[in-house]
């Protein structure tokens, strides 16, 4: 039989791809890891090429202090997590990155403490359109239950899959309305006949990352050819917004 914790995570892993609406999986995503001891979590956009650039947010519950301070600050220089995450794409503790760092990185710690963080979790979730995202859980006990960890990854892969969806369907840059400021970024310099490669290195992308996001933008503006995508998005005016 179930206990509280695995009852709540099944609800939210049966429950949550069916929600419309981003903030009611939010809230349930917060009750499931509640069960398993954290009280805040984040989910952020990143590149792996750039990790060390603040990302924008997809969602966000208690982390706003924290995330004040840890750039302000410029924990991210010396933060072991970006080590792990430079390293490898598997989820890890705080605790196991806490051995990879020197005396700012322990000070770095101390502060997360003093805002009620004194152990967390990292998931990293991928996109099918080359996106990744990353899911940040805190919690305030001195060391996350290792046990837990298998579920609690699926809890954030799932959640951070969902959100990134949402954010997919809204746009992430309203000013661009069809395709993302990405997707035009993209496009515009597949006009200037630029391989993905070549676009790859002008963006600090991965000529992966540049095809999906060129495959996304053809998907979105309804062609099936990338020089039919870049004449779409011409007279629509979105490649002259890069410029």
């Amino acid at each position: 039989m179930l206990n509280t914790a695995e009852q709540e995570a099944w609800s939210f892993l049966s429950k949550a791809p069916h929600y419309a609406a981003a903030d009611e999986v939010e809230a349930h995503f917060g009750r499931a890891i509640a069960a398993f001891g954290y009280d805040r979590f984040c989910a952020t956009l990143i590149n792996a090429e750039q990790l060390g650039r603040e990302p924008p947010t997809l969602s966000r519950q208690d982390f706003d202090a924290w995330d004040a301070r840890y750039w302000s600050e410029r924990h991210v220089v010396h933060d072991p997590c970006i080590k792990l995450l430079q390293k490898s794409t598997r989820a890890f503790a705080w605790s196991d990155a806490r051995p990879l760092g020197d005396n700012r990185a322990q000070a770095m710690w101390g502060e997360a403490s003093e805002f009620g963080m004194n152990d967390g979790y990292v998931v990293r979730v991928f996109g099918p359109a080359g996106h990744e995202v990353l899911i940040r859980m805190a919690t305030q006990e001195p060391a996350a239950d290792p046990t837990a960890r298998a579920v609690v990854e699926s809890l954030a892969t799932v959640f951070g899959t969902i959100m990134l969806k949402h954010w997919e369907l809204q746009d992430d840059n309203p000013d661009y309305g069809v395709i993302s400021e990405r997707q035009a970024q993209c496009l515009y310099w597949a006009s200037r006949g630029k391989t993905d490669w070549e676009i790859g290195a002008i963006l600090t992308l991965s000529p992966r990352t540049v095809h999906h996001h060129i495959e996304a933008a053809k998907k979105r503006l309804g062609v099936v050819k990338r020089q039919e995508a870049v004449m779409k998005a011409g007279e629509l005016g979105l490649l002259a917004k890069v410029e």
